[in-house]
């Protein structure tokens, strides 16, 4: 009665609620309707300070008193303090506990459950222990999750630094923190050891990572391959160049001013792959798996990487293969992953020849897939209408449109901010409104729904839609601005009233990104579920004999064996976890799914009701939904974890393993079978039309101009400007020649002159030699116009039609 306002009196015994809406009521200035928004420099009006009375503590117990008499008797008990309870399992108890709030809650069927009072210890007599307990683990011991220092040299001082505070540099003194040796760990001989090794990042908040590759200002270094002890090395053009510079600076500053820590100049950067959790192999192993995660950092200063840890995080440690007979003992039950019966629940009966004997929960045919029907024919159903066609449609300049269809703000009734927009889409917030609007490539997009609401609106109240159309730039609003000052409150709060009515603040908010079915889809599909499940066939048990281990998956290894899989909406999903509020293999369908930096998570609409279900927004029956991460349901439509069949190989996808050269080039394609991935094509057609006519989509079959003679203006391949140029990558060529098609007097390339020549006069440059770049001096000069050497025009060749573009040899790196 002290904390909440009149609209929530539902909440109170109903014998209150006279107390907060009776004008009589003594307390009734407890409860306003209309109050003050103190902004305060706020933007929103959630952010705002309510400007609402205190509550009088003694006004308010004197006006409930004569109330209290009135309450029922489970109302006084609710409102005295009781005795602890205590429920404990026992298997032997087996009965029907009634439901606490009929129709609400449903009776919990085979209870075993046993109620006792707990009487709290006492602690007299006892002593606290001050300090810390043997045993804990401080400093580069300290357990995984906790931060410390100490798990690099390091020093500290007092003294005045500008570490950056709530976006403001500090003026005091701060302890600053000095890491020592960096020259070592920073040199890129150093750190180009770490590659391929795991490694801990984010100093001092370490995380595991696995390094994927090195850089420096010059090169990028890759893991060795091909057996050699080399790592393979990548050259940097003038935009990488650029780009390491501005990363290593980021680094630094980013430590220095934000976390007061000085890890000296940045000479060489790790990159990484975080660790994402654990692997469990089809063999029964589990080891761990890296991969790049969006959201959390891959680029780490070499010298702040920590090799090893003294406490290893025991969530993620790897185990090897058990025996079948002790990973899946007799009366475990897991799911079966074979082709037939996938996703059905088992027990384990015996084991023999390194396999195990199971009963298998069977029904006949196939899984019912009537998600995916129904969520074609929603989509089919569905119709999206681009905001510019919208507003032409409805006569609405373009920016009324969006100011209408998102917060629209207006000072109206005392009030600085009166949001009177429909509130269809949240541009900052990346949100949409499930039915009504989406975002796509083009931009927002409006639902029929939608449009006819914004219809409605137009036709209700169309001078105010007509005083926003007169300034549709403009920021600030006043209720004036749309109609007299003698009506304009008793207007503005009839808009009001009219969204409280359609209750726009209650649309179903998601991400942009999400995918989600609105209600009348997912009804459609539950209606279907109920269908199925009365009149599906019944469930039979079979024993199975020489089951492969890869083909049981249980329940505790879900999180380690399913979280890679992918889903459509649609979906037919079993829940395969024996934790977490979804009772362990029930069945249900997929409406929506979103995503975060870190998982998937998926809407599933259940074949049945349970305790702890929700209606998903309102989208389905009470106790019928649940939000659940891919990595606790099985795909049973789409079966990408299928063991021991064809059907399991063609699911996988086929590693690509790509087979490049010290040089840079690649091994010889390979097709399936071995053959060559390429078949003999016949001879092109004559060359026809222009150089423009190509740029303009024109004459696709070449560059002639005139008598079958190539003419070209290109930009050619790069060359090398002296000696000890950096080999240079192969681009574009342009090439001139006489009407037999020979390159006989070339001119020189854009990119600068072909191993010193100006222009050929009689044939074009040998080619490069091939060379290994494991120890290639730099440019001297990285900022001359071209890539690997100043710019040039080569010299004309004799006797034939002047051109641009000449022949280069370039070599790829």
């Amino acid at each position: 009665m002290g904390v909440l306002p009149d609209r929530s009196k539902k909440i109170v015994p109903s014998i209150y609620h006279d107390l907060m809406t009776n004008p009589a009521s003594p307390i009734l200035d407890f409860y306003p309707r209309d109050f003050e928004l103190d902004m305060n420099g706020k933007k929103m009006d959630w952010e705002a300070v309510v400007k609402i009375p205190f509550i009088d503590e003694k006004r308010l117990l004197a006006a409930m008193a004569p109330k209290n008499a009135l309450l029922s008797d489970v109302e006084k008990a609710r409102n005295e303090f009781g005795v602890t309870l205590k429920f404990t399992h026992d298997p032997d108890v087996d009965f029907t506990y009634p439901s606490s709030l009929v129709g609400i809650f449903p009776d919990i069927a085979h209870c075993h459950c046993v109620e006792n009072i707990f009487d709290l210890p006492t602690i007299e007599g006892l002593e606290y222990h001050v300090g810390l307990m043997e045993g804990v683990k401080l400093g580069d011991a300290a357990l995984a999750g906790f931060p410390s220092l100490a798990t690099l040299p390091y020093n500290a001082t007092l003294g005045f630094h500008g570490v950056n505070v709530f976006q403001q540099d500090s003026r005091n003194e701060s302890m600053v923190v000095t890491i020592e040796n960096t020259e070592e760990r920073t040199n890129v001989k150093t750190a180009t050891m770490k590659l391929g090794h795991r490694v801990f990042v984010g100093y001092p908040f370490l995380q595991e990572g696995k390094v994927v590759k090195v850089s420096d200002e010059l090169f990028d270094y890759l893991p060795a391959d091909g057996g050699t002890s080399h790592p393979i090395q990548q050259l940097h053009g003038p935009r990488e160049i650029d780009d390491f510079r501005k990363k290593a600076e980021r680094i630094e500053n980013n430590y220095s001013k934000r976390l007061g820590i000085i890890i000296g100049a940045v000479e060489s950067i790790t990159h990484v792959e975080m660790l994402k959790g654990l692997l469990k192999t089809d063999e029964g192993a589990t080891v761990k798996e890296y991969a790049v995660i969006p959201g959390m950092e891959t680029e780490y200063a070499s010298q702040v990487i920590v090799d090893e840890v003294v406490s290893e995080d025991q969530r993620f440690l790897e185990k090897a293969a058990v025996p079948i007979e002790e990973e899946f003992p007799p009366g475990s039950r897991a799911f079966f992953l074979g082709e037939f019966n996938y996703g059905r629940p088992l027990e384990v009966v015996g084991h023999k020849d390194n396999r195990a004997e199971i009963w298998l929960s069977t029904t006949k045919g196939k899984e019912m897939e009537f998600g995916r029907n129904i969520v074609m024919s929603h989509h089919t159903k569905s119709h999206y209408t681009p905001s510019y066609a919208v507003a032409k449609m409805l006569g609405l300049h373009p920016l009324v449109l969006s100011k209408i269809t998102s917060s629209f703000s207006v000072s109206a009734l005392g009030l600085p901010r009166l949001n009177l927009g429909l509130n269809l889409k949240f541009e900052s917030k990346k949100l949409k409104v499930l039915g009504y609007s989406r975002r796509s490539d083009s931009g927002w997009e409006f639902s029929n729904k939608a449009i006819e609401l914004l219809s409605t609106y137009m036709t209700k109240f169309p001078e105010f839609i007509a005083g926003i159309q007169r300034k549709p730039q403009g920021n600030e609003y006043d209720e004036t601005d749309f109609y007299p000052a003698e009506i304009a409150g008793a207007k503005i709060k009839e808009i009001a009233a009219w969204l409280k009515s359609i209750e726009s603040k209650n649309f179903e908010k998601v991400p942009l990104d999400a995918e989600q079915l609105d209600s009348d889809a997912v009804m459609a599909i539950e209606k279907a579920s109920d269908d199925a499940l009365a009149n599906g066939p019944g469930i039979e048990f079979k024993k199975l004999k020489g089951v492969p281990r890869n083909a049981l998956i249980k329940p505790a290894d879900a999180e380690h064996r399913l979280g890679n899989q992918r889903f459509t909406l649609g979906d037919r999903v079993v829940y395969v976890q024996d934790s977490g509020r979804v009772p362990i293999a029930t069945r249900g369908t997929v409406v929506g799914i979103s995503r975060t930096p870190r998982t998937t998570l998926l809407d599933v609409v259940f074949d049945v009701t349970f305790m702890s279900g929700t209606s998903l927004g309102e989208r389905c029956t009470a106790f019928r939904g649940s939000t659940v991460s891919t990595a606790s349901v099985l795909n049973l439509s789409n079966k990408q974890v299928i063991a021991g069949s064809k059907a399991a190989v063609e699911k996988r996808p086929a590693p690509v393993t790509a087979l490049l050269t010290v040089n840079g080039g690649y091994g010889m394609p390979v097709g399936p079978g071995g053959q060559g991935q390429y078949r003999e094509a016949g001879a092109p057609p004559p060359l026809r039309g222009s150089f423009r006519g190509a740029v303009a989509g024109q004459n696709q079959n070449g560059f002639s101009r005139g008598n079958g003679v190539p003419r070209g203006r290109g930009r050619g391949g790069l060359g090398h400007s002296g000696d000890n140029a950096a080999p240079a990558v192969h681009s574009s060529m342009a090439i001139r020649g006489n009407s037999q098609g020979q390159m006989n007097g070339a001119r020189g390339a854009r990119g600068g002159p072909a191993n010193g020549f100006r222009g050929g006069r009689g044939g074009p440059p040998p080619p490069a030699p091939a060379q290994a770049f494991n120890a290639v001096p730099p440019p001297p000069s990285l900022d001359n116009r071209g890539r690997g050497g100043p710019r040039g025009r080569g010299g004309r060749g004799r006797g034939f039609p002047r051109g641009r573009g000449g022949v280069v040899q370039a070599q790829q790196t």
